[in-house]
């Protein structure tokens, strides 16, 4: 059977979606930043083991932890989010209600992020 898609879309193989590739490789590399950030973040969570409010908030004001925790949070929203809008994009069919889902998908991922990174920054800010 013959393709009803152009050479020119067979040539930038971007498929049904329209974006190609660029998805599948933002959440790989999300994943594979976030392997060495998780350790990081592992590694304040043992200091934290144990340790009374005041040492958490102290800890958690380092500028370098501080830091860890943006980046952490930041990576994983963005992988979340992308997560998400792949399933959206490939098992909701409904036109009207997949654009809706993806607005409500980025605004879920991107508004989470800025009320802990809000919360990072008053802490380590204002002890």
């Amino acid at each position: 059977m013959k393709s009803m898609r152009s050479g020119l879309a067979r040539t930038r193989g971007l498929g049904a979606a329209g974006s190609g590739t660029e998805t599948f490789w933002r959440q790989r590399v999300t994943s594979v930043l976030g392997l060495p950030l998780v350790l990081g973040l592992l590694i304040v969570f043992w200091k934290l083991a144990g340790a009374d409010y005041a040492s958490a908030r102290l800890l958690i004001a380092n500028p370098v932890v501080a830091v860890l925790m943006v980046m952490v949070i930041v990576n994983f929203a963005v992988h979340m989010r992308l997560g998400a809008q792949v399933v959206i994009e490939d098992y909701v069919h409904r036109p009207v209600l997949k654009p809706l889902l993806l607005m409500i998908n980025t605004g879920t991922a991107y508004g989470a992020a800025i009320v802990a990174v809000l919360a990072v920054i008053r802490i380590s800010a204002f002890g």
